[in-house]
């Protein structure tokens, strides 16, 4: 008697799935968990629904460009496109903006245009700012709403 054949494979793959289906406020609800550069630089970038994802308000309340792997670069460039990106997340956040986080690349005219567009901006951390004048941050503390935290 001949050994019988083993039966023909049916492990299909399975479907495919098409992300930029999910809801609106399921994509935000991912894009709060990535960092701003990531966002921008990418998620925001993949269809449209990522797209009108990556605007909403909500995704914009806390943006922290302290600590990215490009934040290790120190190339003029570098620094004037995540100050571009910094502003467009301010844009996104729609006067949301409560807490905003930068490393090294922070000027006086971002943070000028983080304080005038960020009404709800409570907490603010920078690490190796050398290039915002002091002046600057004591006006921007002085003018904070109560409860601000500038640590």
């Amino acid at each position: 008697m001949d050994a019988a054949a083993p039966p023909p494979s049916t492990s299909e793959e399975p479907p495919a799935r098409d992300w930029s289906l999910l809801p609106l406020d399921v994509l935000a609800s991912v894009f709060v968990r990535l960092s701003a550069v990531d966002v921008l630089r990418g998620a925001g970038l993949v269809c449209r629904s990522w797209l009108q994802a990556a605007k909403v308000p909500d995704v914009w309340r806390v943006v922290d460009m302290g600590y990215h792997r490009i934040m290790s670069r120190f190339d003029e460039k570098e620094h004037a496109d995540l100050c571009a990106m910094a502003k467009a997340a301010v844009d996104h956040s729609d006067g949301q903006l409560r807490e905003f986080a930068g490393r090294s690349f922070v000027t006086d005219e971002l943070m000028q245009y983080i304080v005038e567009r960020s009404p709800s901006l409570t907490t603010l951390r920078l690490v190796c700012c050398y290039n915002v004048f002091s002046a600057s941050l004591a006006s921007l503390i002085r003018e904070s709403p109560q409860g601000a935290s500038f640590p």
